[in-house]
């Protein structure tokens, strides 16, 4: 898990140079602000360069740092902390990619060598709606026939009971891979519910799929004072119903030290907040943003960049099962072979 810290949510919001300098004159002056970012290209990472700035140059919005993760697996850190150099690639909103039109054809399987489980209802990562049936789905697909030299053995089934997946289907040996999940913060056990400290001792993780930001939001105004997990303390957090909650065990903040609600959905939880009736929303941020944006409730709420956190979604397979060593190291083979050559960024294009 990566946590960005208040001082480095700071940093963040002051990300832009205009703004760091209004902030210390206590007026606005006339200053020439960066060059646009051109998307769709490769920006490699000048000095003073933070995420947010780079999203604020390239869409107009800093709240989109998070889009880059998406498209930059293993190159980032803390949301705030960028080393210069990194070459990034920035993808334009809504595009189609520059290569999409040139990927391979993902050849139908063939067996069921291999027996893989997902889920779905999960945008953009795996729903039988999504083309190729998801961001993930086509990744694993992808990972799997060019890790295994164009084989296509395996067969994946989808079975929308999530919590079925892992201690029963993965567990009996009906599967031998399920995804994607997230991975909690093994080196922190002690502080991790009885479910996430399963997932630790049983559980062989994949390369990352993704990198997804975990943000929280709160009422317009509070991100003043909700700047740190203690402030947390006490309240009410809504997160949807079958979401994992081991990043929010490890901060402390369970039951009894705060309140939690389970909402029926994303949009159930923000509606609450507008209403009042929840002090914070925490989920992922792809998905809060598009919430907030389609119930027209960005001015009523805001987003409390400190506390945001960067977690990781995996192929995952059971420890007392011999090939599923195996069977990752040829997922991580394919995958580390799209990021290196541009296919992982033209998968994203279709998907996000």
């Amino acid at each position: 898990m990566i946590r960005m810290s208040t001082a480095c949510a700071a940093a963040l919001l002051a990300a832009l140079p205009w703004a760091a300098a209004e902030a210390q004159s206590g007026k606005p002056e006339a200053q020439v602000k960066p060059d646009a970012i051109t998307c769709d290209q490769m920006y490699t990472s000048q000095p003073g360069d933070y995420l947010a700035s780079i999203a604020e140059r390239a869409y107009g919005h800093a709240s989109a740092y998070h889009i880059l993760y998406q498209y930059n697996p293993g190159k980032l850190g803390n949301p705030s902390e960028l080393d210069v150099g990194v070459d990034l690639w920035v993808p334009c909103l809504g595009g189609d990619g520059p290569t999409e039109a040139a990927l391979p054809a993902v050849a139908e399987s063939t067996s069921a060598d291999i027996r893989l489980v997902t889920g779905a209802d999960y945008p953009p990562y795996v729903d039988a709606g999504l083309p190729g049936g998801g961001f993930s789905f086509e990744l694993v697909e992808r990972a799997l026939q060019r890790g295994g030299d164009g084989a296509a053995d395996y067969r994946i089934d989808v079975i929308k009971d999530w919590g079925s997946h892992l201690q029963t289907l993965l567990a009996n040996g009906a599967y031998d891979l399920g995804f994607p999940w997230f991975r909690p913060d093994c080196e922190q056990a002690d502080r991790l519910s009885e479910a996430s400290r399963w997932r630790c001792d049983n559980l062989r993780f994949s390369e990352p799929l993704h990198e997804v930001v975990i943000t929280f939001y709160g009422a317009a105004g509070s991100e003043a004072t909700l700047t740190s997990y203690d402030a947390l303390q006490g309240k009410t957090l809504c997160r949807p119903e079958g979401y994992f909650t081991f990043d929010l065990e490890v901060e402390g903040l369970a039951p009894p030290a705060i309140v939690r609600v389970a909402g029926d959905s994303p949009t159930d939880c923000f509606e609450r907040l507008a209403a009042g009736e929840v002090d914070v929303v925490t989920l992922n941020a792809d998905t809060s943003e598009s919430v907030v944006q389609s119930l027209g409730i960005g001015d009523q709420v805001s987003e409390l960049i400190a506390l945001a956190t960067v977690q990781t979604l995996h192929v995952v397979g059971m420890k007392t099962d011999p090939q599923t060593r195996i069977n990752l190291l040829r997922i991580n083979k394919g995958l580390i072979g799209m990021r290196q050559d541009g296919t992982y960024q033209s998968v994203a294009a279709k998907h996000l």
